[in-house]
């Protein structure tokens, strides 16, 4: 092991435990990760493109054009929620994986998770304020934290507590929404009500001056006020996100990854039920587009029936949906084999959500088409922003062991100095 600085106050746990090899790794794991990669930034960059997100925050979600209703509608129906609770999973199954690890060597993973997840956190503190207002790294890294209470639960006391702060959650969100949407129509020429309007409106322009024609600086100023206001809202969801790291926790204590081919049939019936049962429930979220449930839970104009629906589909059936896609996606790679632009997007993740971010930056702020892109249009930018992932992520992890951001990562977490360049 390395000396220097990373090795001060190294823990016996990860003196025990290193990071898992890039030939012991799960290539059908790195292709979930890949695949979810790339769905999360379909929603993503509902909140890059424009200035839309402050009109969500009022209330105002309808877009102008047919193209973009319809494109909204998609996104909303097939990705809004799903693709974070996809995320949260495969979260789950890499702590699960390392907890696992350590309790075999005889240790405690406490300290060495503790730390990996505060680190998380500093991570999604930077990317918010220089890259993305929208991050979620930091709700997981605090999320990760309470999760320590839970690494030595069995599988199936996972799936209970996993399915109680389902509903608990579901229970909360659902009463929230009923007592936003039956809320008397306030008086429009209320001081306090023209003063939030304004304060969001007055937001708007100075995001719409930053990234059109403002400094970096400008634009760091409008990101650290926007992340604000995002995260509170990110940071309510902690219990729901809680419970689907615990089911990817039951993922890996019930064995299903020890062998993930002897399980196809638990794959069927999960794509098959996460599938059948997902994609019809969430078509109600399409007719509310991506922004609704990030970014507000007052009602534009639906009624409140449609609303109470929505906000449990969001909590119950996005979940569902994911679980649909990510065994789907393992059973395709279980059959023709892990594509790897997906093993190499999933093997450095984390690289590629801070990079993805970075692009899109440099094309609504420094090519200056903030604010001038529908939903359709945005489209372009994502496949774009996916092209570059297939191929820059592959083509690095041919010569190295682990993404730029994975190596400091891990060198900071087991408190030594990885091995960057592979053999």
């Amino acid at each position: 092991m390395a000396s220097g600085a990373l090795d001060s106050g190294l823990d016996p746990a990860a003196a025990a435990v290193a990071p898992t090899a890039p030939t012991q790794r799960e290539p059908v794991l790195d292709v979930l990760r890949g695949f979810a990669m790339l769905g999360i930034l379909l929603i993503n960059i509902e909140y890059m493109r424009g200035s839309d997100v402050y009109l969500a925050f009022i209330g105002d979600t309808t877009p102008s054009g047919l193209i973009d209703r319809i494109t909204q509608f998609g996104m909303g129906w097939l990705a809004a929620g799903k693709f974070v609770a996809s995320f949260a999973i495969l979260f789950g199954i890499g702590a699960a994986l390392i907890a696992g690890r350590a309790l075999r060597a005889g240790r405690s993973p406490r300290r060495l998770l503790a730390r990996r997840y505060g680190l998380l956190i500093g991570f999604g503190l930077a990317h918010m304020v220089l890259l993305f207002p929208g991050d979620i790294l930091f709700l997981y890294g605090l999320t990760g934290l309470v999760l320590l209470a839970f690494v030595h639960v069995r599988a199936r006391t996972a799936l209970w507590w996993a399915a109680g702060l389902l509903a608990v959650s579901t229970l909360f969100f659902v009463a929230a929404t009923a007592g936003t949407a039956f809320a008397p129509e306030p008086d429009p020429d209320d001081p306090a009500v023209v003063a939030n309007i304004e304060l969001f409106l007055d937001q708007q322009e100075q995001a719409v001056a930053a990234y059109t024609e403002g400094s970096y600086a400008e634009v760091i100023g409008v990101q650290a006020v926007q992340a604000g206001i995002m995260q509170v809202g990110q940071l309510i969801m902690l219990p729901w996100v809680l419970a689907l790291f615990l089911i990817g926790v039951a993922v890996v204590r019930s064995g299903v990854l020890d062998d993930l081919a002897g399980h196809r049939r638990f794959l069927r019936r999960t794509a098959l039920i996460g599938l059948g049962v997902g994609l019809p429930t969430n078509l109600l979220l399409g007719q509310l587009g991506p922004l609704w449930g990030g970014a507000t839970l007052q009602p534009g104009g639906e009624s409140p029936g449609l609303l109470m629906a929505a906000a449990a589909v969001q909590l119950l059936g996005a979940p569902l949906l994911a679980s649909g896609y990510l065994a789907a996606v393992a059973l395709l790679a279980l059959r023709f084999g892990a594509s790897r632009h997906l093993v190499g997007i999933g093997r450095m993740a984390l690289s590629a959500y801070l990079l993805q971010s970075l692009l899109a930056l440099l094309v609504f702020a420094g090519l200056g088409w903030y604010d001038r892109l529908g939903s359709a249009q945005a489209l372009l930018v994502v496949a774009g922003i996916w092209a570059v992932l297939l191929v820059a992520c592959p083509a690095w992890m041919r010569h190295f062991r682990y993404g730029p951001a994975e190596w400091l990562w891990r060198s900071l977490t087991y408190g030594a100095r990885q091995p960057l360049r592979a053999r």
